[in-house]
């Protein structure tokens, strides 16, 4: 257990990375009523999405370090700390479960897509999640503004693009750490 819990930062958000697509597969699934699902399995699985996806932001900063200034070690921490307080919110209160913490989202979302766009054409990521990543950021900022800044549901005629959005997210944000964390490891191994 200690093994684990003290393993490099990459090889700790790969494993992440990997948790992160399967709580969004699971996530999407009941989402789109795809299947049938248990409140409490749901929640369970929405925690382990925050915390897999912190493990994620917080290891974003040790994958472009000597590309953005020292801040952003911390600035990571307090985003992990803020998607962790903001889903534990989400699972706790009954009005946020079934519309989500807009908030929590807006701020992940926003900071996200800095940092994609500030690493972008740097070869962290390679650009086919880079824009995956942008596509994605945007459309969960759209999607939360509107409810968060405007008090506005968008129709249902157009949440599938929000869907595509969140499919867009979990390839290019998570596959594409995954990967980008796969790169960094392999050349480090190389040098």
């Amino acid at each position: 257990m200690k093994k684990f819990f003290t393993q490099p930062i990459g090889s700790l958000v790969r494993q992440n990375a990997i948790g992160f697509i399967v709580c969004n597969i699971y996530l999407i699934g009941t989402g789109f009523e795809l299947f049938e699902s248990v409140d409490g399995v749901n929640r369970i699985f929405n925690f382990a999405w925050a915390f897999t996806l912190t493990s994620i932001v917080i290891g974003s900063y040790y994958l472009v370090e000597g590309q953005v200034p020292n801040y952003w070690k911390m600035a990571t921490v307090i985003l992990g700390a803020v998607l962790i307080l903001g889903t534990l919110i989400e699972i706790s209160v009954p009005e946020f479960r079934e519309t989500g913490f807009s908030g929590m989202y807006f701020i992940w979302a926003f900071n996200s897509l800095t940092y994609i766009l500030t690493i972008r054409g740097t070869g962290v990521f390679r650009p086919v999640y880079e824009y995956l990543s942008i596509f994605a950021f945007i459309g969960v900022l759209v999607g939360s503004g509107a409810g968060l800044f405007f008090d506005y549901t968008p129709p249902e005629s157009i949440q599938p693009v929000f869907g595509i959005a969140w499919i867009s997210m979990v390839v290019g944000f998570g596959y594409g750490s995954y990967v980008a964390w796969g790169d960094k490891l392999a050349s480090s191994t190389n040098e």
